[in-house]
């Protein structure tokens, strides 16, 4: 009985149209989560091990149980606002997926979300498609092609994106119901595409308007005038239903990278040919992230459907000149550099190019569905045409093989199968064979999931017992700390999992990786000599005297004495920062992997100091200078902290010096080594640092102390200083430099040694009457009470904005800039109490904006 129910209800299901929906969800979804799962499930990688999931171990820890965190954090940066990262990282509905997994399972949780998602992307390029009239597996196959393409498997990880291509094919759907004067849902779709992901829902909605004015021009004169209020009208509606994230976003990037500028010259990004090899099944591995092309697959059958569009004499010719001419726009915005920077809001993508490559994908499987649908069977002069093109692009691709890495024989012979097959398809089975259908949704399977896993063969994945380990082992040493310490400070760590380990181990760092980044933050840090590029910082480069100015209170490093652990129980400290000086601070508490140490001079967050108008003028690619300028600034001391030591004679071995010249060096032809060494004589009980200039880097050399090698990788360019000897007067210290370019310059390298004696002095004596200040939520700081008998500043290293109030006894007083980046004030004598309101003014407004929009949308729907 049960198994005649099943089979009635089997056949139920093949039958209705419900059947194709769950096809186009699952097959896609299946196929990606079935490769992971046959890998250990492990999905990390790149910015989604280094940068995601750490948003995603903060978003589940504190959405329910501190919701104030998602407007302002300290774990972002030195302190930042959290809206503008939450509505690029964090809005999907998907994302709510995480707190059905445990903590320790959240590479699990971001896997499945990644494959319900592109799951999603087929779902609804099927409702799209299926809505032009089309036989089922028609849809189908072009549905798969577009959740499984070049675009959506080279950026799985950047899942963020995955929204506004699962929201495309709705989007269109919508403008295409507007131009039939058709009820619609375009308020809704493009409210979904600014809200679930600004970045990319531009780009669609970019797209959606071209495509709106390709298609307007076939409407009757008479009509064209209401059509476009009534689009114009819905999607600026729809954009002020989404203020709340808009506005404030906007502002945040006002601060940020949209502060920067970049050159709109008329020149060419890539080379045009070359991007044929993006058509390749498999087209992508890791140098395809960083510097490659943009991703184009959208499997063979398709391309040569977009092909055979422009060939076929059933379309008119009208439709096929508006669309190659839109066609032709979107080809050339992947190369031409000012629609480039067009499509990416003014900025050179940095890694991922062509970042709305997914546009132009949908649009050829559209015009390709359109052959489909419109074609009964190409001429034979288009068929010959159509395979000698098929021809040329297999032999494009042979000749491209020796220039591109992921054009292997395999890729050719499973790519050039595929032309083969798509070729008897046109040539033989469509309009002749009742199952075309079926053996077009065979083969588009077929090659989508074939180039999907030899394209994600090319990767390499994190072990996620690796981030599980991080995560249990220092949020047990967090949560102990924050117990014990109810003063405002700062923490961090001499190794590093990814550069928001903050997020991920909730503590209050500098550490910062963000494509929202406060400018003024980076800058500061970086002139300090913290290692860092456009839209991160770490803590490498910092010395005793920038953690103390800082607030940095504890430091985070391995247990050194730690017993033996298993592989999937051992923390992995593969990015240890090279720091002789922490051996200053005591150890205060030790954990099975880690021991906690305590910088007894850290200042606190906030601080008095004395009234000076002069201004702070940093020197780029000067840190020295930088860090002394800033500790006299606060502290008011004149005091030099840092002295120059001079460089021993240097000890060379297959190089020659520089006739007349200081410290420049030529490689000796044949020499098998070419090395340069110094035995510096430690004369003071100090931290003794070496300052190597911009462009000196682990291209250039590799750098030995006492003949250990020093990891010193760099990323933009700058002077940083790199700590050698810490309190080992009477001994010598060897430094070597072994060169691996043809010559080396040091004439601007300079050995310095803090005096920290004298610094712990000094800090010392300026912290003991400072009063403290408690973090009473995540958007209010308060002050004890304390009294000055003369006008002082009230300074910080918080970071300055200007949604930052400040209340003295409940009056507000007038807030400044400290440093060119922090937030202070200025106060008279008397007795002070100060409370610190972070109220976030664009939010609000937008909140305000929405809601108006929201009233009149529903009296204009009533």
């Amino acid at each position: 009985m049960l198994s005649a129910k099943f089979k009635k209800i089997s056949k139920k299901t093949l039958n209705s149209q419900q059947f194709y929906y769950w096809l186009s969800f699952l097959i896609p979804t299946i196929a990606f989560f079935a490769y992971f799962a046959c890998n250990n499930f492990n999905i990390l990688t790149v910015d989604l091990g280094q940068q995601y999931v750490d948003f995603f171990a903060f978003l589940r820890r504190n959405l329910f149980s501190h919701p104030l965190e998602l407007i302002y954090s300290f774990n972002n940066g030195m302190g930042n606002s959290m809206i503008a990262s939450n509505a690029y990282y964090l809005l999907s509905p998907f994302n709510l997926l995480i707190f059905l997994f445990s903590p320790g399972n959240i590479p699990i949780a971001i896997l499945t979300i990644i494959s319900i998602k592109i799951g999603a992307c087929g779902l609804s390029g099927y409702y799209y498609w299926k809505k032009q009239d089309i036989e089922p597996f028609y849809a189908l196959a072009a549905s798969i092609a577009y959740a499984l393409s070049g675009y959506v498997i080279a950026n799985h990880f950047n899942l963020m994106w995955l929204d506004s291509i699962i929201l495309l094919p709705l989007l269109i759907n919508a403008i295409n119901q507007i131009l039939n004067k058709e009820k619609n849902h375009l308020i809704l779709v493009t409210f979904g595409l600014w809200v679930t992901n600004f970045y990319t829902g531009i780009m669609a909605l970019f797209f959606g308007f071209l495509y709106f004015l390709s298609k307007i021009f076939f409407v009757k004169k008479g009509e064209r005038w209401t059509i476009v209020k009534n689009y114009l009208g819905k999607s600026i509606l729809a954009s002020f239903l989404s203020a709340f994230v808009l506005l404030p976003t906007f502002f945040e990037l006002l601060s940020g990278k949209a502060n920067s500028s970049v050159n709109w010259n008329l020149s060419w990004q890539f080379n045009a040919p070359d991007q044929l090899s993006k058509l390749i099944d498999g087209a992508y591995n890791f140098h395809e992230m960083e510097a490659g092309l943009p991703n184009i697959f959208m499997t063979m059958p398709f391309l040569l459907f977009l092909i055979a569009y422009f060939l076929s004499k059933k379309i008119a010719w009208q439709n096929k000149l508006v669309n190659g001419i839109l066609l032709l726009f979107l080809l050339l915005s992947l190369i031409f550099t000012p629609l480039v920077l067009l499509w990416h809001l003014g900025q050179f993508p940095i890694w991922y190019p062509a970042r709305f490559s997914f546009v132009l994908i949908f649009f050829c499987l559209d015009l390709g569905i359109i052959f489909l649908k419109n074609e009964h069977g190409l001429t034979w002069p288009s068929k010959i045409i159509l395979a000698i093109l098929s021809l040329g692009l297999v032999c494009c691709w042979t000749f491209l093989q020796n220039n591109f890495a992921f054009i292997t024989d395999t890729n050719l012979i499973v790519s050039s199968a595929f032309i083969v097959i798509s070729l008897l398809f046109i040539f033989f089975i469509f309009t002749h064979h009742a199952f075309a259908g079926i053996f077009l949704y065979s083969v588009v399977v077929a090659e989508a999931i074939i180039s999907m896993v030899l394209s994600l063969n090319n990767l390499s994945y994190q072990e996620n017992y690796d981030f599980k380990n991080y995560l249990e082992n220092t949020t047990l040493l967090t949560q102990n700390l924050n117990k014990k310490d109810h003063i405002l400070f700062r923490t961090e760590k001499n190794f590093y999992r990814s550069d928001d380990d903050p997020f991920t181990s909730n503590y209050n760092g500098i550490t910062n990786f963000n494509s929202i980044t406060n400018a003024k933050v980076l800058n500061l840090l970086a002139n300090l000599g913290y290692l860092h590029n456009s839209n991160s910082v770490t803590n490498n480069g910092g010395t005793p005297l920038t953690e103390s100015l800082l607030g940095i209170k504890y430091y985070i490093e391995p247990n050194y004495d730690r017993g033996e652990f298993s592989k999937k129980k051992q923390l992995i400290f593969n990015n240890n920062i090279h720091r002789l000086d922490l051996d200053n601070y005591p150890i205060i508490s030790d954990y099975s992997q880690l021991a906690l140490l305590k910088n007894n001079e850290a200042l606190p967050l906030t601080f008095l100091i004395k009234e000076n108008t002069n201004k702070t003028k940093f020197v780029q690619d000067n840190p020295v200078y930088n860090q002394e300028l800033l500790f006299q600034r606060i502290t008011g001391s004149k005091q030099k902290l840092f002295k120059n030591i001079d460089w021993p004679d240097p000890q060379t071995h297959g190089v020659n010096a520089w006739p007349g010249s200081w410290m420049q060096y030529d490689r000796k032809k044949h020499a098998k080594q070419s090395t340069i060494s110094f035995n510096l004589p430690i004369d003071y009980n100090g931290s003794y640092y070496l300052e190597l200039p911009n462009g000196v880097d682990e291209n250039l050399i590799d750098l030995f102390i006492n003949n250990q090698q020093v990891d010193f990788v760099t990323r933009d360019g700058q002077n940083r200083l790199i700590n050698i000897a810490n309190n080992n007067k009477g001994r010598n210290v060897k430094i070597s430099f072994t060169l691996k370019e043809n010559n080396l310059n040091l004439n601007t390298a300079n050995i310095w040694c803090l005096n920290t004696i004298k610094m712990n002095r000094i800090l010392t004596r300026f912290n003991q009457k400072q009063p403290r200040t408690y973090q009473k939520n995540s958007l209010v700081l308060q002050t004890s009470t304390f009294k000055i008998k003369e006008n002082k500043i009230f300074a910080s290293s918080i970071p300055y904005s200007p949604n930052w109030f400040i209340f003295d006894h409940g009056k507000l007083v007038h807030k400044r800039l400290f440093a060119n980046t922090f937030l202070s004030t200025k106060l008279a004598q008397g007795t002070h109490r100060l409370t610190f309101v972070y109220l976030p003014i664009a939010f609000l407004i937008g909140i305000l904006i929405s809601l108006i929009s929201l009233v009149y949308l529903k009296l204009h729907l009533d």
